[in-house]
């Protein structure tokens, strides 16, 4: 049996030899239904790109890199983020084209700046996927002066547009907050990742303007930052209980705090749903095994992971970073009754 070429591919699909090129290449430019027919008759064909020939008559790596940051408390800690699952839909979005995917371990930004050199100088890839955007962020500077593709999971302050998908925190922290204040609940607390965080701070605006909007002076010892952990929850409890005016709901930026949260309340005979009303913005549905289970804004992590391997390939191809960006609106799940502040009647 003949080897199968681009050309017997074309033959069989009735296709020309330029769709079928830019198909097997996964090229934005070719229709999903379009490149699905010719990747199947390629298989059925046995087609098998010499990837070694193409490397080099490409000078590509056909890699993409994606940095995972490891903290000093992963030992110990959950942060709420499976980056299994991250990983699992950009691979998804992957298949079918000549990319694969490799992953780079970083400790903190240094690290993945030195990791981010090392792909561009070294040609170790052709295009980054990272988190954890940061205000002024070095990442994307360097990624931009140089040219170099990338995706962000997370908006940044960047005067030059990029390729990202975000969860549209903004509006999960208003709506959380707006949602208290209808119930009576005036000393609202958020727990929220660190300052230098865009996401942070999205966050943080949210939750500012829906106080405002009800005539609610923002009190900045309601605000408790930290790192997204459930040890973070814990520590952000115990000092808005010291508080002489203590809050009666608070907002938490994931489940990892939420679980710190429900787990120091319970440590202090707090009860929540009575005592102190519980909502976590990022849930990745593990929180309704939590006791109690809280309400949450929940996020598919499938569907933006997969689509930050689906605009790595377009932003791959040169793709307007105006085609390249997604904000997902986060799905409220309630699991606790709504629960008026105390001697407080609930806003009509």
């Amino acid at each position: 049996m003949a080897r199968a070429t681009i050309k017997s591919i074309a033959k069989e699909t009735g296709y020309s030899v330029g769709t079928v090129s830019n198909a097997l290449r996964g090229a934005a430019s070719v229709r999903e239904k379009t490149r699905q027919e010719i990747q199947a008759a390629a298989t059925r064909l046995g087609y098998r790109v010499n990837m070694d020939g193409l490397k080099l008559r490409t000078n590509k790596s056909y890699r993409i890199a994606v940095l995972v940051s490891v903290s000093p408390d992963a030992a110990d800690e959950w942060e709420g983020v499976e980056f299994t699952r991250i990983l699992a839909g950009i691979s998804a979005a992957l298949q079918g084209s000549r990319y694969e995917m490799s992953v780079f371990n970083v400790a903190d930004i240094p690290d993945a700046m030195a990791t981010l050199a090392r792909i561009v100088q070294d040609g170790l890839a052709d295009g980054a996927i990272f988190s954890g955007t940061l205000q002024g962020d070095p990442r994307i500077a360097y990624l931009q002066h140089n040219g170099f593709p990338f995706v962000t999971m997370g908006m940044s302050d960047s005067e030059t547009h990029h390729a990202f998908v975000d969860f549209d925190s903004q509006a999960a922290a208003f709506d959380a907050t707006a949602r208290l204040v209808r119930l009576g609940h005036r000393r609202i607390a958020l727990v929220n990742p660190p300052t230098e965080l865009i996401y942070a701070r999205q966050r943080q605006t949210g939750y500012q303007q829906a106080l405002v909007n009800a005539r609610i002076a923002p009190d900045p010892a309601l605000i408790f930052n930290g790192p997204t952990t459930a040890r973070t929850g814990q520590h952000s409890f115990d000092a808005l209980m010291r508080l002489p005016d203590r809050p009666t709901a608070c907002i938490c930026a994931n489940e990892a705090m939420t679980l710190g949260v429900l787990s120091a309340a319970h440590a202090a005979g707090v009860q929540i749903g009575r005592d102190l009303v519980v909502i976590s913005t990022d849930d990745l549905q593990l929180s309704r095994y939590f006791v109690p289970p809280p309400s949450t804004y929940y996020v598919p992590i499938e569907e933006t992971s997969r689509l930050l391997g689906e605009y790595m390939l377009k932003a791959l191809d040169g793709a307007d970073p105006s085609e390249t960006q997604k904000k997902i609106r986060a799905t409220l799940i309630e699991r606790q009754p709504d629960t008026p502040a105390p001697q407080t009647a609930p806003i009509k």
